[in-house]
């Protein structure tokens, strides 16, 4: 098959440090070449990708000095030039959750998206203008969010197996990777760590204007008990998720995925994760860890986490969330679409 694999360029394909969009292309991509297909990828100007690449931007938007509205007209501008170009490939896969649905009718080659953003209230009556698109979901949680969508199928996230490393014999630590967030609730898996005199490793970009940074997570920093490591980056991640004895996800929203999780069980590491988003589907509750309805369950869960298989934790994410299995997912999905 053809292909043209569609992000935005505000970041760069693979992502400099966060930024899990940017880290599934890459894996799609470079899986789909694996395969035979010929792929191109349309992304910003420094991508490194063995895949054909397109751009409008030599490096990406967000490390140039650009407006927000400045940032969409290149956006729009990536999208239009790879809609222009439809008739080269067989299928067009779009990871924008809106901007691309602009073009698709415009062009007798099929599409689909593939939507990793929130959809939050104002894109939502302008997304039901194009319901009857093709979509697809990596959970089937994120349909909640707006399941009159024309879904046609579900792809798991998925991830190098032999990038994650398994280790039977953790440290004695507990880690949180995300985003310092409220919606990403660092701020309890500290609380968890505390209650239980439990050391614990926060990993993840914070913002030096935000008040929640600076009221609820950095006066609880004292470099002993509650370590702050900034962004990691993608190879020393790998080795935090190895050495931990359970990764913390008390998210506060509903989290369509949450790659943390599948990287840390590839690496034997249980998650304990709050209720919410796809927890459920990802986590098998007492097995691979545990998922919990409140504080006192995250902190019962942490001090049972010993109970679990680290092996098991690492088959299922082989058995689900391999790349192997992403990629055929997506590859008989774009075949049907053809066909």
């Amino acid at each position: 098959m053809r292909i043209a694999e569609l992000v935005s360029n505000y970041h760069s394909v693979p992502p400099q440090k966060a930024g899990a969009i940017y880290q599934v292309v890459e894996r799609i991509t470079n899986g789909l070449l694996a395969k035979g297909h010929e792929v191109t990828l349309f992304a910003s100007g420094d991508s490194i990708t063995q895949a054909r690449l397109e751009s409008v931007t030599n490096i990406r938007t967000s490390n140039m000095d650009l407006s927000n509205n400045t940032i969409q007209h290149y956006m729009h501008l990536l999208a239009s030039k790879c809609y222009e170009k439809a008739n080269e490939f067989d299928i067009i896969h779009s990871h924008f959750t809106l901007i691309s649905a602009f073009y698709n009718r415009l062009v007798k080659t099929p599409s689909v998206q593939t939507l990793h953003s929130s959809i939050t209230d104002d894109v939502r009556s302008l997304l039901a203008e194009f319901k009857d698109l093709n979509y697809i979901s990596f959970s089937h949680s994120q349909r909640r969010q707006m399941p009159e969508l024309n879904w046609i199928a579900n792809v798991y996230h998925g991830i190098d197996m032999e990038e994650f490393q398994f280790n039977d014999q953790p440290g004695d630590y507990l880690l949180f990777m995300g985003r310092i967030v409220e919606e990403k609730g660092p701020h309890l898996a500290i609380e968890v760590a505390r209650e239980l005199g439990e050391q614990i490793i926060i990993a993840g970009s914070s913002y030096a204007d935000d008040s929640y940074w600076h009221d609820q997570i950095e006066p609880q920093i004292d470099g002993k008990q509650v370590q702050y490591i900034g962004e990691a980056s993608n190879v020393d991640k790998i080795d935090y998720f190895r050495n931990a004895k359970a990764l913390l996800f008390p998210i506060q929203w509903e989290e369509p995925f949450g790659l943390v999780m599948i990287e840390a069980m590839a690496c034997g590491t249980p998650v304990i994760a709050l209720n919410r988003g796809s927890a459920k589907e990802i986590i098998r509750d007492g097995e691979t860890g545990f998922v919990v309805e409140d504080l006192k369950g995250l902190i019962e869960a942490t001090q049972a986490v010993n109970k679990i298989n680290r092996r098991a934790c690492r088959d299922r994410v082989e058995r689900l969330f391999s790349l192997e299995k992403m990629v055929d997912g997506y590859e008989r999905v774009f075949k049907r679409i053809i066909e």
